[in-house]
């Protein structure tokens, strides 16, 4: 009796082994499942932060393209000028001549200078536009007279103000230029009631 009493107020030493295996496995899904959802997120902003550095690239680049831009129309006419100097230098010469005492040789220096500066417009590809004896182009020519030649044909330029030029395939400036008329108009015409009270 004593020894059932004993065992029965022995403490239960069996070892519990709990299975955890399971929540194991739930906790591997779960974090296989943020995975799978960090992995559909990622491609997002790692497009995003492609875009940002790619806009930060073009507006660094267009920075500096404007920047460099800038400093070439700043200085673009630079070359030009030290030509133009150049020729200043030749005309400042040419007016301390004495054209009283030797005018051959200024009228030389003179024409020395003009044909300095046809060879620059040359060199820069500016060439005159022919407009005598040519038809009236309003493309190439800026009429701002009229007159009446039977020797020229009707809409000829017959006289030329100003010579016109080209750069390249544009007009830089166009001619001013007095056309041929040979085509009297309506309101030009002497009328009838004119010429009877001249008593024709």
């Amino acid at each position: 009796m004593e020894n059932r009493k004993n065992e029965e107020h022995e403490p239960d030493t069996t070892e519990v082994i709990l299975d955890l295996s399971e929540d194991e496995e739930t906790e591997d899904q779960i974090s296989e499942q943020e995975v799978v959802k960090e992995e559909k997120i990622d491609p997002v902003k790692e497009l995003e932060d492609k875009f940002l550095r790619l806009q930060a690239e073009f507006d660094n680049y267009r920075k500096r393209m404007e920047s460099r831009f800038s400093e070439i129309a700043k200085y673009a006419a630079e070359g030009i000028i030290l030509k133009v100097l150049e020729i200043r230098d030749n005309v400042e010469r040419a007016l301390s001549a004495d054209f009283e005492a030797d005018p051959k040789s200024a009228k030389q220096g003179i024409e020395g200078i003009e044909q300095q500066i046809s060879k620059i417009l040359a060199q820069e590809d500016v060439r005159p536009i022919v407009s005598l004896d040519k038809p009236f182009d309003p493309y190439y020519h800026n009429a701002i007279s009229r007159k009446y030649d039977d020797s020229k044909e009707d809409g000829v330029v017959i006289e030329e103000f100003q010579r016109g030029y080209m750069l390249k395939e544009r007009v830089l400036r166009p001619a001013i230029v007095c056309v041929n008329r040979q085509e009297i108009s309506v309101q030009e015409e002497p009328s009838i009631d004119d010429n009877e009270e001249n008593g024709e």
